[in-house]
């Protein structure tokens, strides 16, 4: 499956924080990071589906194991770069 470019870049950017599988991230942090835009609740959504992340709650997302697994490998960024 082909990520959209937000969710690269919402990869990329756990990738530079929060390095390990569990790590969670507020969705507030995410609209700091990113702004407001709808593309961002809709690539976490991306995320959700493909099992890269899970939302404990409507405010938080959490780094799976699988997820963790892809920002080691980086293998979701093959088709943006």
């Amino acid at each position: 499956m082909e990520l959209s470019e937000t969710a690269c870049e919402i990869l990329d950017f756990l990738r530079e924080t929060h390095r390990k599988p569990g790590a969670r991230m507020t969705m507030a942090t995410l609209d700091a990071h990113f702004g407001t835009d709808p593309a961002v609740a809709v690539a976490v959504s991306e995320l959700k589906h493909i099992g890269y992340v899970t939302t404990p709650d409507a405010g938080t997302i959490e780094l799976t194991d699988r997820g963790f697994d892809a920002l080691h490998r980086r293998d979701y960024r093959t088709d943006h770069e």
